[in-house]
């Protein structure tokens, strides 16, 4: 994939990289930082206008809690790898700045 957008063919090609991309990334931080992957997926959603959008969807356990981060990745503003590496990183900046560990036995998810 160049970085010209013509280039970065439909939503099911730019999502296959993104998630290939985005899953070694996450798994990366994951290990540096003391996490759990749990799941990266990617779906379809209608976004606030009823436009069909791609959105990427990681469910990580951090610090004894259930964290689950989403994101808009199509349309693309970036080429996939790219789009991945700003995702995992966000991912870990939330993680490091939003989760705290809790006391007793709380089982809520956190969204980031």
């Amino acid at each position: 994939m160049t970085d010209h957008p013509a280039a970065w063919g439909g939503p099911q090609e730019y999502t296959d990289v993104f998630q290939r991309s985005a899953l070694r990334a996450v798994r990366d931080l994951c290990e540096r930082r003391g996490g759990e992957l749990t799941s990266l997926t990617c779906e379809v959603v209608p976004d606030a206008t009823g436009e069909m959008v791609v959105s990427a969807t990681t469910v990580v356990l951090f610090r004894g809690r259930r964290c689950v981060f989403r994101r808009g990745i199509w349309p693309p503003s970036h080429p996939a790898t790219t789009r991945a590496a700003i995702y995992a990183s966000v991912l870990e900046e939330r993680l490091l700045t939003r989760v705290h560990p809790r006391l007793g036995d709380d089982t809520s998810a956190i969204d980031l």
